[in-house]
């Protein structure tokens, strides 16, 4: 009788462990992470580089546009005052552009940004009723530039400072002096504002002669001799001033050119006139 064959021992199937499928559950996760890590990177490399590109673009556009209008311009005041509110407008652009990509970096990374907007407007709060004077200065800052009180080459007397304008900021003004001292002025403490390049200045200075001369012959002299300056308006010896017995003191009034300072003016008038009484025998005292 023939034996059966014995059946064949059927596979055995490998079970999983629980450390194995945990181990196989924290590889994906890492790797998952690993993948969200290198996105995030990735979006934050693309943001800097987009930032970089937008504010380069900003600013060639803004000062771009500057320039044309400046060249347009029909007088050289509108010109700087175009260039000066260029200016002004590039930082005002940086500064918005930079704090949305800060916002929009802090998304990327997670963070939600609405509790930061919330207490941002707090702390801003706080921070204004600290920080009084700085915006006071950047307010009057843009107030000086839209009511064109000067521009950046003009020469005004701000308070106790004469000079010629170097820059208008949004915070601050410099201005150089005519011995070339550099004054820096806060926005916000300008009060008075008197600009010598709107318009014509007048000047006044004194000459003293002997006592024994003829006023009328000096006066014609001195008018001849500045008249002959290209002056915009005729010099006038307004009269005297004081008088004793070795002088007699005259005031001497005219019109300075556009673009002239007054120091700069003063010292070649006062030596043509010396030379123009000398040459007449006109006793200097």
């Amino acid at each position: 009788m023939p034996t059966k064959p014995s059946p064949s021992p059927e596979p055995t199937q490998l079970v999983p462990t629980r450390d194995a499928a945990e181990l196989v559950s924290a590889r994906l996760h890492l790797g998952v992470l690993e993948s969200r890590v290198v996105l995030v990177l990735l979006e934050l490399v693309f943001l800097v580089f987009l930032y970089i590109g937008v504010r380069w673009l900003l600013k060639r556009g803004v000062r771009r546009i500057g320039n044309r209008l400046a060249a347009k311009a029909p007088t050289e005041h509108q010109a700087a005052r175009v260039r000066s509110l260029s200016t002004v407008l590039q930082h005002t652009l940086h500064f918005v552009l930079a704090s949305v990509f800060v916002v929009s970096g802090l998304s990327l990374l997670g963070i939600n940004v609405t509790p930061i907007i919330g207490t941002a407007s707090v702390a801003g709060l706080a921070f204004g009723f600290g920080a009084q004077k700085l915006i006071k200065d950047v307010i009057t800052g843009y107030f000086l530039l839209l009511e064109d009180q000067y521009v950046v080459g003009d020469y005004v007397t701000i308070g106790t400072v004469t000079g010629v304008v170097e820059e208008l900021g949004m915070r601050i003004t410099r201005i150089r002096d005519d011995d070339g001292k550099l004054y820096i002025l806060s926005n916000g403490d300008i009060a008075q504002v008197c600009n010598h390049s709107r318009g014509l200045v007048g000047i006044s200075f004194e000459l003293s002669v002997g006592a024994a001369e003829d006023i009328a012959t000096v006066t014609k002299i001195i008018e001849e001799t500045l008249t002959a300056q290209s002056l915009p308006e005729m010099p006038r010896v307004e009269g005297i001033t004081a008088a004793d017995a070795t002088k007699t003191t005259l005031r001497i009034t005219f019109k300075a050119p556009h673009g002239k300072r007054p120091a700069q003016l003063l010292p070649s008038l006062r030596s043509t006139l010396r030379d123009a009484l000398l040459a007449a025998n006109i006793t200097l005292a």
